[in-house]
């Protein structure tokens, strides 16, 4: 569909410069090919992040596809840049073929996937042929080949698909059984509802991350084993993309707002229905200057952002009839009980409900018109307990006779950690000492929080023809202050908290003071819009 070309066009268009100015461009600069901004111009770090390198699979690509104002088309540096980036990648690997992050001695395991990836396609692109390439790859081969990511499931897939990349390069026929072993271990990972695990549940950001590498394995190993995978993926992420043009949000596993389009166009460009009819809706606006995903910041544009929209560009897309609606589009619902979500449609309004987590987003005419992500007590000293978090303790339910859904648990605490030269200092001591063992203890420390204050929550939602009523009930032994979430969640998660339109929508905040029993219903009337708040606490 020419029209789909001219809208990712546009896009690549508009983003490139902020790509390109985070690359040292400078062939006399001794950190010439450098993707790290903060470390090579601004100097306030005193490593560079090696994940950032995957800016060079952009400029490699967009040095061969030609389409009206790319300045890299047939340009010399767009070469030249792409394979400083390259060299730059090698003289930053660590001994053993891993790379860093966040900090030094970190031997991590997004970088290392990831930017694999884009240095073995940047080879494989360019044409290139030198063995001191093939002997820094042969290392993180092995690495990667020696390693697995077991709660993220988007790195998993990236370092497959970048094993078989080096693959494709090297014919090391020694690499094989590790891709397969690796590849059967995460498709058996597959949910019966059609997602891959990101830290304990779905999420929609990092699903588009998972779908873009296993499409891109797919599309250099033509093996068939992965299409039916891909298809349930699209399958379920069809029931939640919002009238808004939009997909995402609090509702996830880890609140993510942004979605890749690689694996969509793949899927679309084999006749997949849903993938035809999601790609109409979310990409639809992506050269218009309020497209949700222009405000995706520079570290993830650099990241994998825009190197999906030139790999979908380069996919041969054909004009598609959109055969399908998609659920927000018809009345109707579905209820996938192991995430927890409900995605709703009524005649006048759609829903989409974290059962999990307590937080909901309402949709009509094409614009959020209600939300509400549960609530807050302020323990002091930078801690805080919330009801958003996603609790595998929470107990919940669904009545489809009744309409209406019943989740319970305790409030989450959490220390909001700040940065300060003791805690750096602290961190560069223990990871020279040792290394990415503490990978597990900070990871613990700020996502798999797993402490509660004793202070009870039960959640009922129902949904009515015009109506949306929460009824919550919060008990304490000792008495506290509560007050309505923010549409942030306390759980870290770096390329999440993008701006959203709906953070700047206007809401009706609760807030309790010195209660230890409370009784709280809100009433959204979908006619008028209006929302009445009824409060009752001891």
């Amino acid at each position: 569909m020419e029209s789909t070309k001219q809208k990712y066009a546009s896009f690549i268009k508009i983003n490139l410069p902020r790509v390109l100015t985070q690359i040292d461009r400078d062939p006399d600069s001794p950190t010439y090919g450098c993707c790290d901004r903060n470390y090579w111009h601004y100097k306030i770090r005193d490593f560079s992040s090696a994940i950032l390198q995957q800016s060079g699979l952009v400029l490699a690509k967009l040095y061969q596809v030609d389409f009206p104002g790319n300045p890299l088309f047939q340009n010399q540096q767009a070469v030249d840049i792409a394979t400083a980036t390259l060299d730059f990648w090698k003289k930053i690997q660590l001994a053993d073929g891993s790379f860093n992050e966040y900090y030094p001695h970190e031997h991590g395991f997004p970088p290392t996937a990831f930017s694999f990836y884009s240095a073995c396609e940047i080879y494989r692109v360019l044409g290139l042929e030198d063995p001191s390439y093939l002997k820094a790859f042969a290392k993180t081969a092995k690495y990667l080949a020696g390693h697995i990511e077991l709660q993220a499931s988007n790195q998993e897939m990236a370092s497959i698909t970048a094993l078989y990349c080096y693959f494709l390069i090297s014919n090391n026929q020694e690499i094989k059984p590790a891709i397969e072993k690796k590849l059967q271990r995460i498709l058996a990972t597959q949910s019966a509802e059609g997602w891959f695990p990101e830290y304990g549940g779905a999420d929609f950001g990092y699903q588009s991350v998972y779908l873009d590498m296993l499409a891109e394995y797919y599309h250099l190993s033509h093996d068939e084993r992965v299409l039916e995978p891909m298809e349930r993926i699209a399958a379920f992420l069809k029931w939640f993309v919002q009238p808004d043009g939009t997909i995402g949000g609090e509702y996830g596993a880890r609140n993510t707002t942004y979605f890749l389009p690689f694996g969509l166009e793949l899927l679309a460009s084999r006749g997949n229905a849903d993938a035809i009819t999601m790609r109409s809706i979310l990409f639809k606006n992506c050269d218009q200057p309020d497209y949700f995903q222009h405000a995706i910041d520079d570290r993830y544009f650099t990241h994998y952002v825009l190197h999906s929209f030139v790999r979908a560009f380069e996919l041969p897309i054909k004009k598609a009839e959109i055969k399908n609606r998609l659920p927000y589009q018809e009345t109707g619902y579905t209820y996938f009980p192991e995430s927890g979500l409900l995605s709703k449609t009524e005649k006048n309004y759609f829903v989409i409900y974290s059962l999990k987590k307590g937080c909901i987003k309402v949709f009509r005419d094409k614009k959020m018109v209600f939300s509400d992500f549960g609530y807050r007590i302020n323990l002091g000293k930078n801690t805080i307990a919330a009801t958003n978090w996603l609790d595998n303790e929470n107990q919940y339910s669904f009545d489809e006779t009744e309409n209406c859904t019943i989740t319970k648990g305790r409030f989450t605490k959490v220390h909001v950690r700040m940065s300060s030269p003791i805690s750096h200092i602290g961190l560069r001591l223990a990871s020279s000492l040792l290394g990415n063992r503490i990978i597990g203890f900070l990871k613990k420390k700020m996502i798999f929080i797993d402490k509660h204050v004793e202070v009870w929550f039960e959640r009922t939602v129902s949904f009515q023809a015009n109506h949306i009523v929460i009824q919550d009930k919060i008990h304490s032994p000792e008495k506290v202050t509560i007050k309505s979430a923010p549409p942030f969640s306390l759980r870290h998660v770096a390329s999440s908290k993008f701006f959203s339109a709906g953070d700047l929508a206007e809401r009706k905040i609760i807030l309790l003071e010195n209660i230890k029993n409370a009784m709280i219903e809100i009433n959204y009337d979908i006619e008028t819009g209006n929302t009445s708040i009824f409060t009752t606490g001891d």
